[in-house]
C-alpha cells in the first residue's frame, strides 16, 4: 500500500486541466445514448478524483509546515487557479443537469445529487472568479499569520495551538496566565485580524451582489449545501438553544463551581470540569496502540481501516512550530486514503480529536466507494454527525486512554459537548449578523460578539483578559475566516450526536448499527432525510430539545 509521504505531487497545469474538462463537457454533450454518457462519466470520475487528490496533497503538505517555501508557493498557486478550476468543473456538472438522458440518470443517481449539483453550479459562477482569488489570498494570509505566532510561556515557546494544553490544568493561576498570554497574542495582532476579516466581508458581500443577491448570505448557504433547511429553521434552533441548552450549561457550570470552589467563573475556568484534569496516559505510540485495540474491538471494519491508515502514514498529530493549528480529515479519493491532521498537546483533547477525525475518516472511506459521491458529497452537518457521534461511541474503551480517570474524562467530555452548542450558536449568529450588516465597523463587530457571549454564556466573565474583554475571542476561530456559515453545522451535529449517546446507553450494539447505517447513506440523502431514515429526531423541533436535555441531565447526574 502507498504511504502518503511517498505520493508524488505534481503542480497542476491550469490550462491543461481546463482543456481536459472542456473535452469532457463536449463528450457529455455529444453522447448518443445513456450508455455512452455513463462511459464518459467513469473517465470523468477518475480524472476528477486524481486531480483533486493532487490538489489536496498540496494543501496537506502546506498545513504540515506553513514555512515550507515550496508548498507555500503551491498554496499561493492554488489560491490563484482554484476558482477557475471550480468554475470549469461546474460547466461539466451542468451536463448532468441538462442531459437529454436526465430521466435515466435519475434512476442511477439519487435526487439530492441533482439538487446539490445545481447549488454547486450556482455557487461557482465564472463571474465570481476574481473575487474568489482575492478571498483565497485573504484566508491564506490569516493562516500564515496565526500559524506564525509563537507564545513564550512558562519557559516554553508554543504555537497558538500548543498553549491550549494549559487551558485544562488544575492550577487556576497557570490557566489564567495561559489565557492571558493567548489573548495578548490576539491583541498584538488585532489590527491585522480586523483588516483581514473586514476585507473578507466586503469581498464576499460583493460576490453575493454579483449573483443578484442582497448580500453574501444566500451565496454562503449555497456554498454550504444547505439543501433541506432555511435561515428561519436555524433561527428557531438558536432560540431553543437559548431556552433549553443555556440553562443546562448553567447547571453544569454551577455544579463545577460548587465541586471546585471556584466562586465567580472566568473564561479561564471554561474548560475545567473536575478537580483532577483527566489526561491521557502513555506515549503517543502507546495511544495509537490503544486506539488500534479499540477500533479492532469496535468492529472488523473500523479496526481494518485504522490499522491501514497507520501503515500508510495517514496521521500527523503532533503540534510543532510552523504547523497550522487545529485539526481536520481530508480524503485522497484517488488512493482510497483518508488523512488525519491534528495538534496533540498532552490534554484530553488529543483523544477527542483522534476519535472525532476517525469518524470523518470512516465516512470518507465508505464514500470512496459510492458512485455519486464525487458529484455530491455529504453536507457538512451530516459529516460532523459522523465525527461527533464517534467520540461518544468510543466511550466503552476510554479506560485504555484514561485509566482510573475515565469517569472524570466522560463527565468533562459530555459537559463540554453540551456547553459547546451555545458557543457554536454564538459563532453562527455572529457570522449571520456580520453578513446581514456588512458595513459594520470592526469595533461594532467586537461589540456584537461580546453581547452574544453575555447572552449565551452568562456564567462566564471576561474581566481582566486581553482580547476576551474586547470581544475578540472570535478571531481565533478559523472557520469564521475560512468557511463562512460552517459553524452551525457543528451545533446541529453535536445535538444529533447526543441522541446517539442517549441511545447507546440503552443498547450499544443496536446504536452502533444505526450509526453505520447513517454513514452508509453517504451523500445520497439530505440531512433531514437521513434523520428520518435512521429514526432520529430533528434539531429544528422543540420536542427534541426536551428529550436531549432530559437524557444529558440523567447521565451527568444533575
Amino acid at each position: 500500500m502507498v504511504k502518503i509521504s511517498e505520493i508524488a505531487y505534481t503542480r497542476p497545469d491550469k490550462d491543461q486541466i481546463i482543456s481536459k474538462l472542456d473535452s469532457f463537457r463536449q463528450r457529455f454533450d455529444n453522447a448518443k445514448n445513456v450508455e455512452e454518457f455513463y462511459s464518459v462519466h467513469e473517465e470523468f470520475k477518475e480524472f476528477f478524483q486524481q486531480t483533486n487528490s493532487n490538489i489536496e496533497l498540496a494543501f496537506i503538505r502546506f498545513t504540515q509546515d506553513t514555512r515550507d517555501e515550496f508548498y507555500a508557493a503551491e498554496k499561493d498557486i492554488m489560491d490563484e487557479i482554484g476558482p477557475e478550476l471550480n468554475a470549469a468543473s461546474a460547466e461539466v456538472f451542468k451536463c448532468y443537469l441538462h442531459s437529454p438522458f436526465r430521466s435515466e440518470l435519475e434512476k442511477r443517481f439519487p435526487h439530492v445529487v441533482f439538487v446539490n449539483l445545481q447549488m454547486s453550479v450556482d455557487a461557482n459562477d465564472p463571474r465570481l472568479i476574481p473575487y474568489r482569488v482575492e478571498e483565497n489570498k485573504l484566508t491564506t494570509q490569516y493562516s500564515k499569520l496565526m500559524s506564525g505566532i509563537v507564545i513564550e510561556f512558562n519557559g516554553e515557546r508554543l504555537p497558538m495551538s500548543g498553549i491550549s494544553k494549559y487551558f485544562t490544568v488544575n492550577d487556576r493561576q497557570l490557566r489564567k496566565g495561559a489565557y492571558t498570554a493567548w489573548g495578548q497574542a490576539i491583541e498584538d495582532h488585532k489590527d491585522e485580524l480586523d483588516d483581514i476579516f473586514d476585507r473578507l466581508v466586503k469581498v464576499r458581500t460583493q460576490m453575493g451582489k454579483v449573483l443578484g443577491f442582497d448580500g453574501f448570505s444566500k451565496l454562503g448557504y449555497l456554498q454550504m449545501q444547505r439543501n433541506c433547511y432555511t435561515k428561519e429553521d436555524i433561527a428557531k434552533f438558536r432560540a431553543n438553544v437559548l431556552k433549553y441548552l443555556v440553562p443546562l450549561a448553567g447547571k453544569i457550570r454551577e455544579k463545577v463551581g460548587r465541586d471546585l470552589g471556584l466562586g465567580k467563573q472566568y473564561f479561564y475556568d471554561d474548560s475545567i470540569y473536575t478537580a483532577v484534569e483527566p489526561k491521557p496516559i502513555g506515549t503517543p505510540e502507546q495511544m495509537f496502540a490503544a486506539a488500534s485495540d479499540m477500533y479492532n474491538q469496535m468492529s472488523p471494519e473500523t479496526g481494518k481501516l485504522f490499522d491501514m491508515m497507520v501503515e500508510c502514514e495517514c496521521f500527523d498529530v503532533m503540534s510543532r512550530e510552523g504547523k497550522e493549528g487545529g485539526g481536520y480529515c481530508e480524503g485522497l479519493a484517488a488512493y482510497k486514503l483518508p488523512f488525519i491532521f491534528s495538534n496533540w498537546n498532552g490534554s484530553a483533547g488529543d483523544v477527542d480529536v483522534l476519535t472525532h477525525e476517525f469518524g470523518h475518516a470512516l465516512e470518507f472511506y465508505k464514500s470512496f466507494f459510492i458512485d455519486s459521491e464525487f458529484l455530491s458529497s455529504v453536507s457538512m452537518e451530516t459529516a460532523e454527525v459522523h465525527s461527533m457521534s464517534m467520540e461518544f461511541l468510543a466511550y466503552p474503551w476510554m479506560d485504555k486512554f484514561f485509566g482510573n480517570r475515565t469517569p472524570e474524562y466522560k463527565f468533562t467530555h459530555l459537559s463540554s459537548a453540551v456547553t459547546f452548542i451555545p458557543y457554536g450558536t454564538i459563532i453562527d449568529c455572529f457570522q449571520q449578523t456580520c453578513y446581514d450588516h456588512p458595513d459594520m465597523t470592526p469595533a461594532e463587530r467586537n461589540a456584537l460578539y461580546d453581547k452574544l457571549e453575555k447572552q449565551f454564556l452568562p456564567y462566564m466573565s471576561t474581566e481582566g483578559l486581553p482580547a476576551f474583554e474586547d470581544g475578540r475571542r472570535w478571531q481565533r476561530q478559523a472557520h469564521i475566516f475560512h468557511n463562512p456559515f460552517y459553524y452551525i453545522d457543528y451545533c446541529l451535529a453535536q445535538f444529533t450526536a447526543l441522541q446517539f449517546l442517549a441511545l447507546s446507553q440503552q443498547d450499544y450494539s443496536a446504536t452502533f448499527d444505526k450509526y453505520i447505517q447513517f454513514l452508509n447513506y453517504g451523500g445520497t440523502k439530505t440531512f433531514t432525510e437521513l434523520l428520518d431514515a435512521c429514526g432520529l429526531m430533528s434539531p429544528f423541533e422543540e420536542e427534541s430539545f426536551r428529550l436531549v436535555v432530559d437524557s444529558c441531565e440523567k447521565i451527568l447526574g444533575l
